[in-house]
């Protein structure tokens, strides 16, 4: 074990014409945490150069493989502050190669300034506040500038890592769920695109637990695909709860797995159709989506209260079925051909979930939870003035939904990333008389 010792000795003068803030200021302006981390790598250096190469002008030195080669500077910025270092290089006289064996030891990469503290600390901030503003909130609190460039290497840098890492993560599961959420999202583009498509996909486990499959960015729904059977946690016969995109549905819910469709997105487009095709008053849109919502809602209530008769439960999908059908021949009357044959095309998706019942399953009749995901994006990317890279709005989103669908396991990343295992190694014990 290896023990280092700092000395610390603060003097305050005064008047009494003073605050606790004005106090606390003080101190802070100090820097002692970076005074103390840079006295630190000093001394360290020290020990391990002295290791390698002997005391300095000691005679037996020459019998030594390793030789001191002078300093090396070195400047590095990490959550305590900017440090510049002075290290010692060292030269192995076997292969004649020269290094700063204090930067194996610390895991200080070669050109790297930004450490993984500052840089993850940066990239956390960054995904609740612009780039600018985080640049601001970095600034007053190490008093170093950060430009919003460097933030943005950092997210993107972050994000690809946190993406892959949820893939093992996924890979490793071996749960196999029974039903699955999925959505997109547009908003501006900084490249030749009009706009960014951000498609998102999850699901729950038994408890209720969110868990997140994929995010990704300018891809199709071929792609989104592709990824979640590679993840192989989603049963060939899982159900789509999701919206009418026809991308969406006609991918995701293709082979053996079936689709649900949201009751709230089919009432609200059928709203969106009657006011686009006709010249109906709003008193009597309203109506008809009232007359929508009765239909539906009913079941949905009849499938708690049948839970325990599947035959009358069958008997009740029927007639709900059979009442979306006077409902369409209804608005075919009315003139409405696209909201009828809207209503036509999607009545036998809206009682999926009542089928399902029949045959002892359980799945959610609605796509809320997917819909508060969304919010995430919509509260961090799709202010007016916002323009996104691929790649960055990818990364970012990876780091906002991630840590709104499992904290626990966005922690397990941090901690791995900044690999703070290690601490257990550290023991430390402060003294002021």
């Amino acid at each position: 074990m290896i023990e280092i010792s700092i000395p610390i000795n603060i003097n305050f003068t005064f008047n009494n014409e003073i605050t606790i803030n004005n106090i606390a200021e003080k101190i802070q302006d100090l820097e002692i945490e970076n005074l103390i981390l840079n006295h630190f790598i000093i001394e360290y250096d020290k020990i391990i150069t002295t290791e390698l190469c002997g005391e300095k002008y000691e005679h037996n030195n020459e019998k030594k493989r390793y030789k001191r080669a002078g300093k090396g500077e070195r400047k590095i910025l990490t959550m305590l502050g900017e440090l510049d270092l002075k290290l010692d290089k060292i030269r192995d006289k076997l292969t004649g190669k020269i290094f700063k064996p204090l930067t194996q030891l610390l895991d200080i990469e070669p050109y790297k300034n930004h450490q993984d503290d500052i840089a993850f600390a940066s990239a956390d901030i960054a995904t609740k506040n612009t780039y600018r503003d985080t640049k601001y909130v970095i600034e007053n609190f190490l008093k170093k500038s950060l430009s919003p460039t460097s933030i943005n290497r950092q997210v993107i840098k972050i994000g690809k890592e946190i993406k892959e890492f949820m893939k093992n993560k996924n890979k490793d599961n071996e749960e196999n769920y029974d039903y699955f959420y999925a959505d997109s999202t547009k908003s501006h583009s900084q490249e030749d695109l009009y706009k960014n498509d951000a498609k998102v996909a999850m699901t729950t486990d038994k408890t209720g637990k969110k868990i997140f499959l994929y995010c990704g960015v300018n891809e199709s729904w071929d792609d989104v695909k592709e990824e979640l059977d590679e993840l192989n946690v989603i049963h060939p016969n899982a159900v789509l709860i999701s919206d009418a995109e026809p991308g969406l549905k006609n991918t995701l819910s293709s082979g053996d797995r079936r689709y649900q469709l949201d009751f709230i997105h089919f009432i609200n487009d059928i709203g969106f159709n009657l006011w686009k095709e006709s010249d109906l008053d709003l008193k009597t849109r309203k109506d008809m989506k009232k007359w929508a919502e009765k239909i539906i809602y009913k079941l949905k209530n009849q499938v708690e209260k049948y839970a325990n008769d599947k035959e009358t439960l069958k008997m009740k999908i029927n007639e709900c079925v059979d009442k979306l059908k006077e409902f369409n021949e209804y608005l075919d009357e009315l003139g409405c051909k696209d909201t009828a044959k809207f209503v036509k095309k999607h009545s036998n998706f809206i009682v999926t979930f009542a089928i399902l019942a029949t045959e002892g399953q359980k799945i959610p009749w609605n796509s809320n939870i997917i819909e508060r995901l969304m919010g995430e994006i919509q509260k961090r990317c799709k202010h007016k003035w916002m323009r996104w890279t691929t790649q960055g709005q990818e990364s970012i989103l990876n780091l906002i939904l991630v840590r709104y669908t499992n904290p626990e396991n966005y922690e397990e990343f941090k901690n791995k990333k900044l690999k703070r295992e290690n601490i257990k190694n550290i023991q430390t014990k402060i003294t002021i008389s």
